[in-house]
């Protein structure tokens, strides 16, 4: 159906857990979701209720079936990423991973420009998380070497962690939302519970159901269907249970 990469040139701006609640709001709109983690953390788990020592299979592998929580299919991508069959014929690899019949949400990190240079040929979306600060900002010219952000077309952005209360967090958002216009997807308010509920090994759908922040990602996951022309009618809604 279509490739979300969510990918920020910033570490620490909440990539990870920005691709799990989307893989959590798709699913429960009804889509058929796989969530991928390429990151050698392998943290996009937590946000599903796993603990770290939890295996995850890998991408590719002959036998191994999928984590599934919440409706979401989970695979590791990291080391499948560095094996020599891939390497030898990265294309031909990515040909034979991605389902068509599912949505793929796919974790990178930062760094991993060779995966994101990749992946960014063939993405549907790309989804740049930013954070409200001089530091996530300042990497913004990092996104393309041959155009500036705003003219990416398959590049949209997340302002994560927005905080009201203090000024430069305020200014942020408007030089982000003036520079971006419908560029700018959706904003997150900063929450501790979205921590708590990491630490407590919980989706915050659980932990916390009246978040701030969750009321953001609810929006966040809409505005990805409508650019994607993904809204499903009420007769292909299905449920999804839990893990």
């Amino acid at each position: 159906m279509a490739l979300i990469l969510v990918q920020s040139p910033k570490g620490g701006t909440g990539t990870t857990f920005l691709a799990a609640q989307l893989a959590l709001q798709l699913a429960g709109k009804g889509h058929e979701v796989n969530a991928l983690d390429c990151t050698y953390q392998n943290s996009l788990k937590m946000h599903f209720g796993f603990t770290p020592a939890q295996a995850v299979p890998e991408l590719g592998a002959a036998h191994d079936e999928p984590l599934v929580a919440f409706g979401v299919s989970l695979l590791q991508g990291h080391g499948h990423s560095r094996s020599l069959s891939f390497m030898s014929d990265p294309e031909a690899a990515l040909d034979r991973l991605f389902d068509s019949r599912h949505l793929w949400v796919v974790d990178v990190a930062s760094e991993d420009r060779h995966l994101v240079e990749l992946l960014m040929r063939r993405c549907d979306l790309h989804i740049c998380p930013l954070l409200p600060t001089a530091a996530s900002l300042g990497t913004l010219n990092r996104l393309s070497a041959t155009a500036p952000a705003m003219k990416l077309d398959r590049t949209v952005f997340v302002l994560n962690q927005l905080d009201d209360r203090h000024r430069l967090s305020r200014h942020s958002h408007s030089f982000v939302r003036d520079l971006f216009g419908d560029q700018l997807l959706a904003t997150v308010r900063r929450d501790e519970a979205v921590n708590e509920a990491l630490a407590r090994f919980e989706p915050i759908t659980k932990y916390a159901p009246l978040s701030a922040a969750l009321q953001d990602l609810r929006f966040f996951a809409s505005a990805v269907e409508e650019r994607l022309g993904l809204a499903l009618g009420e007769a292909d809604l299905k449920v999804t249970g839990d893990a």
